[in-house]
Order: structure tokens, then C-alpha cells, then sequence
């Protein structure tokens, strides 16, 4: 296998130097890269989603077993290569078996990012509603302030575009249709409640169950630094859209858990500017504001003593968030989530960057390993009659040729697809008498052509020229 991935690459430079393309024409040329790129983007994606898992450190294994087999072929170790051989296809039915969390969480939110552009927000435009999800909001906030304060444990989901109704279908999930009050949820969450240990299910701005039971985030932050509570509510974020609200009953803190990531709160007026920020909604005159990329670079210093300041992070109204308020209190109104979204995107850029020329070389090694696996860079032989062109010609300039007797043979290279059709009738090999303008002995070129649209390389032709011999045309010639 590595020699024919050898030879591959060795035609492939061979082909440019010559002027040909083994991928085939422009079309088949476009429609290669369009199949890596694609490949591409979903390995990206998928190793961005297993990052931050106990898969990771499993694909690393899996990769240094890759590199040592690959290795053991370049020696030549037989055993090993043929170990690999038997056990390839037992290794991708257990990579499927192992990574399945991994695959279907990477399906969700495939699923998720596809068609939440096509579907409405949370929110409606309706002004009722809108007061509606805020009054909700400030029910949240104030049971939350009340609960951290007596370190009593809750953790609440707000559901948005991803529906979960799989956890209504729980064994001991209790059912509710109820409003969202701070006397609601404190006397869900109390402590001699037998709802406490569950997670409570918001829907369109109601209570319709608790109890529920979700699973456990698997990231490494999460196992080495938090409780079941928060690895709960890190997990049900991973499920589409979903915002996880839940107080600590150890620290008394409370914190917002989205898309996979934990956002500790300072006080209960950041929760509210946080969800309100999360949902889309504005409350009375605050609005909720984002310096824009152009003024984060101008003021970029000023705004490390910001997001370093002690001062709790409070809204503004819209009033006061003309001139006269400078960059630091512009990234003081930022939301929590916002901010802290930004830095990390800063901070990922470099290892999205490494993640993504990682998965272009793997697909550009996996299409190459696939072509020379299904259609490898081949050799044929033919032996063609030598044939004449242009005879026409030589009649008009009142000359004629010595025909010699002789067969060409030609050895060609070209991918097995077009090699395995073609025969001895598709080619032809010809002097151009064109080129003869006077009487003399002279050498032509043999020319070999194929009569089918194949891409091909002639490797060995013998003779590459004939001699012949020209004479003056005699009128018993005609």
C-alpha cells in the first residue's frame, strides 16, 4: 500500500511537469476539491465538538496507533501491516460504538444550526409577550437571589428552539402546567421538597415539569471542578439551544450554563441582564450593549481594566449610552455571556486554526488513499500500425515519400478506470507529412493520439521518430 501511495504521488508531479492532470478535466478537477473541502468542514467540526470530551484523549491514541502502523509499513514489517489489514474494519465499527455520544451530539447540532435560521425566535415581536418572558426573567432572578443566599440547590431549564421532550417521558418526572413565580420555584427547590434533586422544565414562559433528570456533561472542566448539579447543567445546554439556570448549594453561587460552556453570575441584576441578553428581550429603557469589533481594537487596553474592574457589571439605559460614556463602561454594560464569549473566541482562533489544517490534511491524505485503493495510477502496452496524415499535401508540392513498414510500441500511464477500457483501436500512431517541404532524408516524429476523452501519459514509445526518404514526384507516380 505505501508504494502504490508512492507511485501516486510521484505521478500526480509527473502529470504537472507534463503538462497533464490525472484528476481528469476542469470539471472532475473542481469537483475533487469541492469533496475535500467538504470533508473538511465536517472532520472540523467534529473534532471541535470531541475537544472538550474523554474522547479526545482516545482519538490521540488512536492517532499515535495510526502513526506507528504507518511507520511499521515504511520498514516494511510485514506482520504488522497485515495485523492492521484484518483488524481495519473491526476498528471502524468500534470507533462508531465509542464515539456514538460524540457523533450524535454532532448530528444535534448540525440539526440545530440548519434550521434554527428558518425558525422563529423565542420571542415574538408581540409587545404582551415580550412582557410576558420579562416578568418570567425577574421570577427567576429573585427566587435565584433568595436560593443562593440560603444555598439551597436549583437548576432550571429554559427551553428554546430544541425541544426536550424526552425528559417528560422520564419515569419519576413530575408533570406541572404552571406560571413562573419566585414562590413557584423556591417551594419546588426547598430543601425537604421532594422535586429538589431535579431539574425544572421551562417552556414558552410555563412550568410544565420537574424532577426531570438530565445527563451529565463529560467535559474535563466539568469532572475536575464542579458537582452533579453543574455537570447537569452544562449537559443539558449541549442539547441544542437550551439555557441552564442553577444555584450552587455548596457556594451559594449561581451561574448560566449555554452551548456546552459555564457563566458564573455576580449578583442577581448579571443574571437578569444575562438571560434578558440570551432571550433576546429589552426591559423599560435598559438595553443591552456590544462594543463593535473596530472599537474594541481602538480601545483595547482600556478595556482590560474594564472586564478586570471589581465593580459589579451593571445595564444602562439607552439614554446613557450616548458619548459621554466611554469604552469602560461600555464593556461594563457587556453581558457576561457576550464577553466572556468574545475572549474566548480570540483565544480559540489559534487552536481552530491548527483543528482545521489538521482535518484539511487528513481528508487530503483520505482522498488520496482512496484513490489509489479504488483507481491507482496504472501501466499498458500497445502495439499500433504506423499510419500516414496529410498525403494531400505532398501531392501539392509534387513530392513523394518512401513509406517504411513498421509497427510503434507504447507503454502509457493513466488511472485504471480509463486503462482497463482502452485497446489498440482507440489509439493511433502517425507520421504528420505535413512537415516535409523539400526532397532529402529526413526524421519524423511519431505521434500517438487517443481517439477517446482519457487523460493519460505515454511512458515508453518505440521508435519516437522514423526516418524517411523524399523524392520529386513522377508523373507515373500518380
Amino acid at each position: 500500500m505505501f508504494e502504490k501511495f508512492t507511485d501516486f504521488i510521484r505521478e500526480v508531479f509527473s502529470s504537472l511537469d507534463s503538462g497533464y492532470l490525472f484528476f481528469g478535466g476542469p470539471l472532475d478537477l473542481v469537483r475533487y476539491v469541492i469533496d475535500i473541502i467538504l470533508v473538511t468542514f465536517v472532520l472540523y467540526n467534529i473534532l471541535k465538538i470531541i475537544r472538550d470530551t474523554r474522547a479526545w484523549q482516545l482519538l490521540k491514541g488512536v492517532l499515535l496507533i495510526l502513526v506507528f502502523i504507518l511507520f511499521c509499513s515504511f520498514l516494511g514489517l510485514e506482520m504488522v501491516g497485515y495485523i492492521f489489514n484484518k483488524l481495519l474494519y473491526i476498528v471502524a465499527i468500534l470507533f462508531v460504538v465509542i464515539f456514538q455520544p460524540e457523533l450524535r451530539h454532532a448530528l444535534e447540532t448540525v440539526g440545530l444550526k440548519s434550521f434554527s435560521s428558518f425558525q422563529s425566535a423565542i420571542i415574538s415581536d408581540d409587545s404582551e409577550d415580550q412582557l410576558r418572558y420579562v416578568s418570567m426573567v425577574d421570577e427567576i432572578v429573585s427566587a435565584c437571589t433568595e436560593m443562593s443566599k440560603t444555598y439551597t440547590g436549583a437548576i432550571m431549564l429554559l427551553e428554546r428552539s430544541t425541544k426536550l421532550g424526552e425528559l417528560l417521558k422520564q419515569e419519576n418526572v413530575v408533570r406541572l402546567d404552571s406560571s413562573v413565580t419566585n414562590s413557584m420555584l423556591q417551594s419546588i427547590f426547598y430543601k425537604g421538597s421532594p422535586m429538589h434533586d431535579g431539574a425544572l422544565l421551562i417552556r414558552d414562559g410555563r412550568i410544565i415539569a420537574a424532577r426531570c433528570h438530565v445527563p451529565l456533561s463529560e467535559t474535563f472542566h466539568m469532572i475536575e471542578r464542579y458537582g452533579t448539579r453543574h455537570r447537569a447543567a452544562v449537559g443539558a445546554s449541549e442539547i441544542g439551544d437550551t439555557i441552564a439556570v442553577v444555584v450552587s448549594e455548596e457556594r451559594g453561587t449561581m451561574s448560566i450554563a449555554v452551548d456546552g460552556t459555564l457563566y458564573e453570575m455576580k449578583d442577581g441584576q448579571d443574571l437578569r441582564k444575562n438571560l434578558l441578553y440570551l432571550l433576546g428581550l429589552t426591559s423599560g429603557t435598559s438595553k443591552l450593549t456590544i462594543r463593535n469589533k473596530k472599537h474594541n481594537k481602538k480601545n483595547g487596553k482600556k478595556a482590560k481594566v474594564a472586564a478586570s474592574a471589581s465593580e459589579p457589571v451593571t445595564a444602562f439605559s439607552v439614554a446613557d449610552s450616548s458619548d459621554e460614556y466611554d469604552s469602560e463602561r461600555e464593556e461594563e454594560a457587556m453581558p457576561v455571556v457576550a464577553r466572556k464569549k468574545t475572549k474566548q473566541k480570540k483565544g480559540k482562533r489559534s487552536r481552530n486554526a491548527l483543528l482545521l489544517l489538521v482535518s484539511f490534511m487528513f481528508s487530503l491524505m483520505l482522498w488520496m488513499y482512496i484513490q489509489v485503493t479504488t483507481n491507482p495510477v496504472t501501466e499498458k502496452s500497445f502495439t499500433l500500425q504506423l499510419q500516414y496524415e496529410n498525403d494531400n499535401v505532398l501531392k501539392e508540392k509534387n513530392l513523394a515519400v518512401k513509406y517504411p513498414t513498421e509497427n510503434v510500441k507504447v507503454r502509457l500511464i493513466g488511472r485504471k478506470s480509463d486503462m482497463e477500457d482502452l485497446t489498440s483501436s482507440d489509439l493511433s500512431a502517425y507520421l504528420d507529412l505535413s512537415e516535409i517541404e523539400s526532397t532529402g532524408s529526413i526524421r519524423l516524429k511519431v505521434n500517438v493520439k487517443c481517439d477517446e476523452r482519457i487523460y493519460y501519459r505515454v511512458e515508453m514509445q518505440n521508435p519516437t521518430d522514423i526516418p524517411v526518404s523524399v523524392y520529386t514526384r513522377e508523373s507515373d507516380d500518380e
